[in-house]
């Protein structure tokens, strides 16, 4: 079994460097974040800049003000993406990741701890592995520190105290720990100024106190804070697993106000690229996603959100077929103003195919099915694109338009075994209005095709009615007659007591 091995990623100020790096013009400028309400805002996090100027956390907005930086209010969904973009890096190396610190809590770094035991055959040494994520999260425009050691937590404080990319060698711990200051700790403020006042400052010296004595004065906090300038603190990692069917978001601001459907699409096609490359890398696919616009408002209106959800008949894994689907969409249904933010959710499910018989006819594929239905309803309209389905109810011909399914056909019914013949009613429709001559309160003549025919016998009526109670209340009686002529008919006919109007709906054959 190879020996354990960690990686701790620490990115000091991590609120202040995720407003300023989106910003170009920010990048290079001191930066301080400010937090709490007016008039007792106070600096919460800064960047390396800024505190060259000589900055300090803590500090009101008059004190900041005094120093030549750029004053940001804190943005917490910004650290939120910021801080998963992050961990998306990380997890090109481990999918065991846990959060020491995050934006979730009231601190402004952002640590995480990773479990790359066994990994050495692929990625290389510790030293190798350090470097690589190091520097693939100062691709992103992060400064950061990587150290890597056999002791999750001894990695934690090195992370914390020593720039660039660290390896400690295993054994090595205590050694490598000692000149580090004792903040890198965070200990509590009363511990803090007890050791301050003994003259404690670094690991090392904390290290090389009589545990005996340091339990008598700090109790257990004090062996515990001792452990771990040691490099002997046994910290369990619990790495945070979200679950398989957990939903995928990307979100985007625009620097500039967009009108325009094309642009928009081709950011779209990059937000859709991520979300499907996350969905394969848990084997599923995009069962629905919903797409939300941030519509530019003036300044005293809030933003407005357009929202949009498209459903593909089957789960889908091509990203153009959902990027399709979205854009048919958009065009039958446009923001009504500039859009100033995307923001994506897709909701994964296991990837179905339609299988079908060996001798069944072919049927068009699923994808390029729902793009050709997606086509249909930007012509004629939502809600005239589907497949009918039956309403419970007596009505005449009530139905509506569902969602098209690839559904198997279900078995047809057997055949009557009975020798007697059997009549099938064959619907005319639209249904031909005819004029009826009454003999009492029963047809006895009718002028159908331009000829006057005479009933030889009828049966009815049949009288069905319903929701009276809402507007289009309905009300029908229906008749079967028989036509005196050779060679002879019979047909259905209906009638409507409320505009006293007589149909053909129906010939027996």
């Amino acid at each position: 079994m190879s020996a354990p091995l960690y990686l701790c990623v620490h990115v000091c100020d991590f609120a202040a460097q995720a407003l300023a790096r989106p910003r170009h013009e920010l990048c290079s400028t001191a930066v301080a974040v400010l937090t709490g309400d007016a008039p007792l805002e106070r600096v919460f996090a800064m960047t390396s800049a800024a505190r060259k100027l000589g900055l300090l956390a803590g500090m009101s907005r008059v004190q900041a003000e005094s120093f030549p930086v750029v004053l940001l209010r804190r943005n917490r969904p910004r650290e939120d993406c910021s801080f998963v973009e992050l961990t998306r890096c990380a997890e090109k190396f481990s999918p065991r990741i846990e959060s020491i610190a995050s934006p979730r809590e009231e601190t402004c770094g952002a640590t995480l701890v990773l479990d790359v035991s066994g990994s050495e055959r692929l990625l290389g040494d510790a030293r190798q592995i350090a470097a690589a994520l190091w520097q693939e999260i100062g691709a992103l425009g992060y400064e950061s520190s990587v150290a890597a050691s056999c002791n999750a937590y001894a990695s934690v404080l090195a992370a914390r105290g020593i720039a660039g990319a660290t390896a400690i060698a295993p054994g090595c711990e205590a050694q490598t720990l000692a000149s580090l200051p004792l903040s890198v700790l965070q200990a509590g403020a009363a511990q803090a100024a007890t050791l301050d006042a003994w003259g404690i400052h670094t690991l090392g010296q904390l290290a090389a106190l009589p545990a005996r004595a340091l339990a008598a004065r700090l109790g257990q906090s004090g062996l515990l804070m001792q452990a771990q300038a040691r490099g002997q603190y046994p910290h369990l990692l619990v790495p945070e697993e979200e679950p398989a069917d957990a939903p995928l978001c990307e979100s985007m601001e625009l620097e500039h106000p967009v009108e325009l459907l094309e642009p928009l699409l081709f950011l779209l096609s990059q937000m859709l690229e991520q979300v499907t490359q996350r969905a394969a890398q848990r084997a599923l696919a995009i069962a629905s996603v919903e797409t939300f616009l941030v519509l530019d408002a003036p300044a005293h209106d809030a933003p407005r959100e357009h929202r949009r959800t498209v459903r593909p008949t089957l789960p889908q894994r091509d990203r153009l077929t959902l990027l399709k689907l979205i854009q048919l969409d958009l065009e039958l249904h446009p923001p009504e103003a500039a859009v100033i933010a995307l923001r994506i959710v897709a909701h994964p499910a296991r990837p179905l195919a339609a299988q079908q018989g060996l001798f069944a006819a072919q049927t068009p594929e699923a994808g390029r099915l729902e793009i050709l239905l997606a086509r249909l309803r930007k012509l004629v309209g939502e809600g005239r694109v589907g497949a009918p389905e039956l309403l419970d109810s007596h009505a005449p011909e009530a139905f509506r338009v569902a969602g098209f399914e690839l559904v198997a056909a279900p078995p047809l019914p057997p055949s009557a075994e009975s020798g007697l013949p059997a009549a099938a009613l064959r619907m005319v429709r639209p249904p031909r209005p005819v004029t009826v001559e009454l003999r009492g309160d029963a047809p006895a003549a009718m002028y159908y095709e331009g000829q006057r025919l005479t009933l030889q016998a009828g049966s009815g009526p049949w009288r069905t009615s319903g929701a009276w109670w809402t507007h289009p209340a309905w009300c029908r009686e229906e008749w079967d007659v028989a036509l005196r002529e050779q060679p002879q008919r019979c047909l259905r006919l209906a009638h409507d007591p409320g505009a006293s109007c007589w149909y053909v709906i129906g010939v027996y054959d």
